[in-house]
């Protein structure tokens, strides 16, 4: 028995042997497979991490393409690599091409979409590629976590101005001055959304309000000065020359400032000064349409005459139908040298202006005033009492219709010219009593001169023993002047004047 008991105790002890060396092996073997499979995550993360700074590097050196050419080797399973596609989404972007770079992002996105930085790569990137609506979701996504995160309200801001949603896009500019009220670029974007909603004085408050925190700057000053010669008085201009002055400190010789200064001096009626500056600006090499324009209209207000001319057939030459500029180089060649040719810049009016009856008033007061002062009296007294009549009564007409008859004397003018000037002398003293506007003008020298017109007028019907005088109209309706007629005139101006 115990034999057999010894024999099976020994059979019993080389069996748990066995399994128990199984065991250790099996232990061995798990270990090694462990072992190694942590050498290969190591291996892996190290390699990650290695490669993720190599192209770190890469963006921060702008050498984007090398991390394309690393990225062709790439696996499958890099793409479940969040830092890994991030990066590769920034060299994509540093490169131009946004369609990548968004696919890119969008993987990133589907992997972790909580990150503010990645949301904004992505909502640019969609923005660049058309996806407009994406991106604004994707801004948002960004305020929700953070809503006052610059980057996407600005961004947001852009956007909805490009869809033409300009509320909207103000409402995240409005964002962005409370924390930072004097910020010259979201200021200036107000003030272009302001623009485009055709708000000018509200774009004129944001522009201002961003040249007083940036006042070196040209373009903006030259915005700002162009909204106030629109909106504001030209009385309270001063502060656009100082605007211009301040910007042209900083940049000397600015074309644009310069140009809208001389444009707040010529709308000031201060016309030395503007041609002063235009003057330089032709000195400096502008030739544009605007400048000699303006230059020849200041030069004539000035009443320099003659130094209009050139920049004024120069503009002319560059637009022939600006009907103004046709007007007064007509005007100014006929009070210079050249009346003849004044007429024919006075045609060329005529026919610019034909639909409008505005200008076509003005076309017939200057050719009246050239007709006057080239002798055609009768054509000139014409067209000023075409308007005397329907009630605009200016003494100016008068006297220049006054003044082409005087080049005579009465005894050398034709019965028809004394007919006229008689007419010309009875309306003139009329208007003088009659007209409380004109009362200022009683002591001049030319009511005088009328006076003692209508006194020979007088001593002509004395001595022809004649009860009236005929005469005619500019319109060349005749009637007469009787002498009870003409004596009540001339006591009643001779009052006036003494």
């Amino acid at each position: 028995m115990s034999q057999i008991v010894r024999m099976f105790a020994g059979k019993q002890t080389h069996y748990m042997m066995k399994t128990m060396i199984k065991r250790l092996m099996m232990t061995a073997i798990i270990s090694i497979v462990g072992c190694l499979v942590f050498a290969q995550v190591n291996n892996n993360a190290s390699t990650d991490a290695g490669k993720h700074a190599q192209w770190r590097d890469y963006i921060e050196k702008k050498q984007f393409e090398k991390i394309i050419e690393q990225a062709g080797k790439l696996q499958q399973a890099d793409s479940a690599n969040f830092t890994t596609m991030s990066l590769l989404g920034q060299a994509y972007e540093g490169l131009l091409k946004y369609k990548d770079a968004y696919n890119s992002f969008k993987v990133c996105y589907e992997l972790d979409s909580t990150r503010i930085e990645m949301l904004n790569s992505l909502a640019r990137n969609a923005s660049n590629i058309g996806k407009i609506g994406e991106a604004i979701i994707y801004y948002k996504q960004v305020l929700e976590s953070d809503s006052a995160n610059f980057y996407a309200n600005y961004q947001l801001g852009r956007l909805y101005v490009t869809l033409d949603r300009y509320k909207e896009a103000l409402k995240y500019y409005d964002n962005l001055l409370e924390n930072d009220p004097e910020n010259t670029t979201i200021l200036r974007a107000k003030g272009d959304c302001y623009t485009s909603m055709e708000s000018s004085e509200l774009a004129l408050e944001n522009y201002w309000a961003a040249n007083r925190t940036n006042v070196e700057n040209a373009s903006l000053a030259a915005i700002v000065v162009n909204l106030m010669l629109s909106l504001i008085d030209p009385d309270d201009l001063d502060d656009a020359i100082e605007i211009c002055d301040t910007a042209l400190y900083y940049n000397p010789g600015h074309k644009g400032v310069r140009q809208k200064k001389a444009m707040v001096y010529y709308v000031q009626k201060k016309y030395d000064q503007a041609n002063d500056v235009y003057s330089e600006l032709l000195d400096d090499g502008d030739s544009s349409y605007m400048t000699l324009k303006y230059c020849g209209f200041s030069r004539y207000y000035a009443r320099k005459w003659q130094s209009a001319i050139e920049p004024l057939e120069k503009a002319y030459e560059m637009d022939p139908a600006a009907v103004d500029v046709c007007l007064l180089l007509g005007i100014t060649l006929g009070r210079t040298r050249d009346p003849e040719k004044a007429f024919e810049y006075f045609d060329r009016a005529e026919l610019l202006l034909a639909p409008n009856p505005a200008f076509i008033r003005m076309l017939v007061i200057f050719k009246a005033e050239m007709y006057c002062k080239t002798g055609d009296c009768n054509q000139g007294a014409e067209m000023y009492y075409l308007y005397w009549e329907e009630g605009e009564r200016q003494m100016s007409w008068l006297l220049n219709i006054d003044l082409c008859y005087r080049r005579k004397s009465l005894e050398d003018m034709t019965d028809d010219e004394r007919q006229r000037y008689l007419y010309i002398m009875f309306l003139h003293a009329t208007e003088l009593i009659e007209n409380p506007s004109v009362q200022i003008m009683r002591m001049t020298t030319q009511n005088r001169y009328v006076l003692s017109v209508l006194k020979k007028y007088d001593e002509e019907m004395f001595f022809r023993g004649a009860d009236n005088l005929p005469m005619v109209l500019p319109n060349n309706i005749k009637t007469t002047l009787t002498k009870e007629k003409l004596k009540e005139i001339i006591g009643k101006v001779s009052e006036q004047i003494n």
